[in-house]
């Protein structure tokens, strides 16, 4: 997740959510998604009404190869972010085997830039 606000049409910022799982003895661990064939962030937009999917890759914030729990989507078009207001970010994962995990929900805040 982003640790600023960005802004309204901003290109390049990279979402990143994780997926926690839990080993045998309870402690809360990365769960590997390196085998998931669906790999998605979903982004809630500020009229709680609007989903939009975007395929992700897995984050260039973590190890990068996906066994460390973190998916990303980088932001490629001023239309990604198209509203200010606060956010609500996810991501889900499918595995070949038909398990669907759903990662951390987050919020984001997009603002509006004083530059135009």
């Amino acid at each position: 997740m982003a640790s600023f606000n960005p802004k309204v049409g901003d290109i390049g910022v990279e979402i990143v959510v994780n997926f926690p799982t839990c080993d045998c003895d309870g402690k809360i661990i990365p769960l590997d998604v390196s085998t998931a064939t669906t790999i998605e962030i979903c982004l809630r937009k500020p009229d709680q009404l609007t989903i939009v999917t975007f395929t992700a890759v897995f984050s260039t914030c973590g190890v990068g190869d996906g066994t460390d729990g973190s998916i990303s989507y980088t932001t490629v078009s001023a239309t990604d972010l198209d509203v200010a207001g606060t956010w609500a970010v996810s991501g889900k994962v499918i595995f070949p085997d038909s398990r669907v995990f759903r990662g951390d929900a987050k919020t984001m805040i997009v603002e509006i830039s004083v530059c135009p």
